[in-house]
């Protein structure tokens, strides 16, 4: 045994000695400001500022504005490039074109119409189902042109029927003499014969078809098609407007037919018993 193990004493004499310990506070906790960018006391913990997913919010903001993708909200709440109407939701600019309808579509126009929509609705609405063309400037002048020509010659031919049926009157009549000063229109410019009773009342009434047709027959050369050639009013000798319902009485009827363009005329339909 050493000289060192031999002076050392047993382990169950030594003492053991305890040291009082001295009272440490807690780090006061650092607050950070939204509006302030605040360092952190401790190293290499960002702030909320700095915070990676917010420099990475706004370069996707940055991103979307520049690219023209995404929807970006400003501090106002309007969305970018957009104009707010009164009382309504932003709207935002759209482009217009031009494109003609090949069917009627409802809320835009009737077939034909040359109307200005926005390319979301053509190409989404419209194109697809085939319901419109677009179609240029150059196109629509065209088209307008012979609109006008068309339209032209549909006056002429509206004026010259007018004429047409004014003269057939005053020739029945056997001259413009033969008309009465307070008489609004002489001569009869159409005769039609029917099946009557003892009274006069007809078997199967007239109505504005059977009229027109006979227009149609006797008077050839006049323009009595389209849409826009109808008869307009028809009244009996008492002034009573009888249009709604058919003729039923052999007499003269006054008449106004509608030529298009404005151009009326009215006739004397003189009804005879067979």
């Amino acid at each position: 045994v050493s000289s060192a193990a031999a002076g050392s004493p047993p382990p169950s004499s030594r003492k053991t000695t305890y040291t009082k310990a001295s009272f440490v506070p807690p780090a006061a906790p650092t607050l950070v400001s939204p509006s302030k960018s605040v360092k952190s006391n401790i190293a290499g913990w960002p702030s909320a500022l700095n915070h990676p997913s917010r420099a990475h919010q706004q370069q996707r903001q940055q991103q979307q504005i520049a690219t023209g993708y995404g929807t970006y909200y400003s501090a106002t709440g309007t969305s970018l490039f957009a104009k707010k109407k009164k009382g309504g939701q932003p709207v935002s600019k759209v482009s217009k074109i031009l494109v003609q309808l090949l069917v009627t579509v409802p809320d835009i126009g009737q077939s034909g119409d040359i109307v200005s929509v926005s390319t979301a609705i053509f190409q989404n609405k419209l194109q697809r189902s085939n319901k419109a063309r677009r179609i240029s400037e150059e196109e629509v002048q065209k088209l307008e042109a012979e609109k006008e020509a068309n339209d032209q010659e549909m006056l002429d031919m509206a004026v010259k029927t007018k004429g047409i049926l004014e003269e057939a009157m005053l020739e029945n009549l056997g001259g413009e003499d033969n008309c009465d000063d307070d008489a609004d229109i002489c001569g009869v410019a159409l005769t039609m014969k029917r099946k009557a009773g003892p009274e006069g009342s007809l078997f199967g009434g007239v109505n504005p078809k059977m009229v027109m047709e006979s227009l149609k027959k006797k008077y050839p050369e006049g323009s009595w098609d389209g849409k826009q050639v109808k008869l307009t009013e028809v009244k009996d000798v008492d002034g009573k407007d009888v249009k709604k319902k058919d003729i039923k009485h052999t007499g003269e009827y006054t008449m106004v037919v509608a030529l298009g363009k404005g151009v009326d005329a009215t006739f004397i339909l003189s009804i005879l018993a067979e």
